[in-house]
């Protein structure tokens, strides 16, 4: 409610004086659809609303989310700089009321050999501008607009922290199952190594197949202290996220399923979608303060009427402030006419429609860019399923040529090469379901961020 109040306040404001120029639509040339070829998309009224706090499957994943939102210490600046920006807002909003002050005086002065004393009060109106050409109007215009600018730059950041969180998540969730894997392929040459020692002292073996056997062994377990080291640097990079040590039970254990949830996308989702991305409507809001920004400049070379009133009571005597015949009062307006300033006022307004073609040239950029962003992610999508299916195919095809030449080579019908190359094939089939695994995860995230976290034509699967 409070943000509709803004929204609708800032809009009041714009339609004040005619000085403020209207806000140009963005002219960013873009496809209805982000996908190539789809068809029209249907403009139907929106289905649901998908936020964050469902996109999160695992309680663990949760948990954490919500204490990188409470503790990152950026996050906390962000909450700063929008308390900064509304406190800005307050100060623009009094400087258009008139500010009145009373004064209570007292002094005793000493002249010519006689002392005479002055007493007075009074209730005071400070210099108040009438806001003849909405010039003050522009200026509190200008900074409700950056205050909801940054509110949404700060739910931006929110959203881009949640993102980075799931990211690194996830990738300590990949490394660890990384890490089983190698540690599984060195406890696996290891055997084979054992073997091959023992066929060779039997002559089964020669030198070649133990040196071979060894330095699979050694690559094996190379690997897994390789993948050691990867598991506490993505720890690390997670707690640096989050803001504090993270118990093992917030840890990512083995993943026996997906982490994160997304709804069924339709393949019409419209362009629309953008213009709830946080960035989006914070640069639609800078536009709109640099608009505010080229009034007040032109208001400023009009003349400006300023007031300054005073009215009270004055008397020698203390007991005579309020006995008739005493009071005062004083009216001062003021009109300032600008004549000449070295075409000062001219430069302000000059750079002001400078700023606002900037900030529109901005716009254009971002929503391009928020385009390309949310088109590579179902781009990416839409191949996933299909590359999942065969990855997981090509492991379990591999596991069973593990077995079989492992097999075939205890019974002496297989080299031990052909088992060396099996095992090889089998943990680059693994690893690389891991990875994809991974992406597809990752790409769920990039999605939903691309999206500012949640969109309102898309009936949630």
């Amino acid at each position: 409610m409070k943000r509709l109040w803004l929204t609708i306040s800032a809009a009041a404001l714009a339609g004040c004086g005619s000085l403020v120029p209207p806000t140009e639509p963005p002219n960013a040339a873009l496809r209805e659809s982000f996908r190539v070829g789809a068809a029209e998309p249907s403009m139907a009224a929106p289905a649901a609303t998908h936020e964050w706090d469902g996109f999160f499957v695992d309680a663990r994943l949760r948990q954490v989310v919500g204490l990188a939102l409470a503790e990152n210490r950026s996050l906390r600046a962000g909450v700063a700089a929008v308390e900064r920006a509304r406190a800005l807002y307050g100060i623009s909003q009094a400087a258009r009321l008139p500010e009145f002050e009373a004064t209570a005086t007292a002094g005793r002065q000493r002249a010519a050999g006689s002392t005479a004393g002055s007493y007075g009060v009074s209730l005071g109106l400070a210099s108040w501008e009438i806001d003849l050409f909405n010039r003050m109007g522009s200026l509190e215009g200008a900074a409700l607009a950056r205050f909801l600018a940054q509110q949404e730059t700060q739910q931006g950041a929110r959203l881009a922290l949640v993102a980075s969180v799931t990211d690194a998540w996830l990738t300590l969730a990949a490394e660890r199952q990384r890490l089983r894997l190698a540690e599984t392929l060195r406890d696996s040459q290891q055997k084979t190594l054992a073997l091959t020692d023992r066929q060779a002292e039997l002559g089964a073996a020669s030198g070649l197949q133990r040196a071979r056997a060894q330095t699979a062994f050694e690559a094996a377990r190379g690997e897994a202290a390789r993948s050691v080291a990867a598991v506490v640097q993505a720890r690390l990079a997670l707690e640096a996220l989050v803001g504090q040590p993270l118990p093992e039970s917030l840890l990512p254990a083995e993943q026996a399923g997906p982490a994160t949830a997304l709804p069924a996308i339709p393949g019409d989702l419209p362009a629309t979608v953008l213009l709830q991305r946080p960035d989006l409507r914070a640069a639609e809001q800078r536009l709109q303060a640099a608009a505010f920004d080229v009034g007040a400049a032109r208001a400023a070379r009009f003349p400006r009427l300023t007031l300054t009133a005073s009215a009270g009571t004055r008397s020698p005597e203390l007991d005579g402030l309020f006995r008739a015949g005493s009071g005062v009062f004083s009216l001062l307006p003021v009109l300032n006419v600008p004549l000449f300033d070295a075409g000062e006022r001219q430069a302000q307004v000059d750079a002001s429609q400078a700023t606002r073609r900037e900030a529109l040239a901005l716009y254009e950029s971002a929503l391009q860019s928020a385009f390309r962003e949310v088109a590579d992610a179902l781009a990416v999508r839409d191949s996933l399923t299909e590359r999942l299916a065969a990855q997981q195919a090509q492991a379990q095809a591999a596991e069973r040529s593990l077995a079989l030449a492992d097999r075939s080579y205890r019974l002496g019908g297989a080299s031990q090469l052909e088992l060396l190359d099996a095992q090889r094939q089998l943990t680059a089939a693994q690893q690389g379901l891991v990875s994809l695994r991974q992406t597809e995860q990752a790409n769920r995230v990039n999605l939903l961020r691309a999206l500012g976290g949640r969109w309102t034509t898309i009936t949630p699967g």
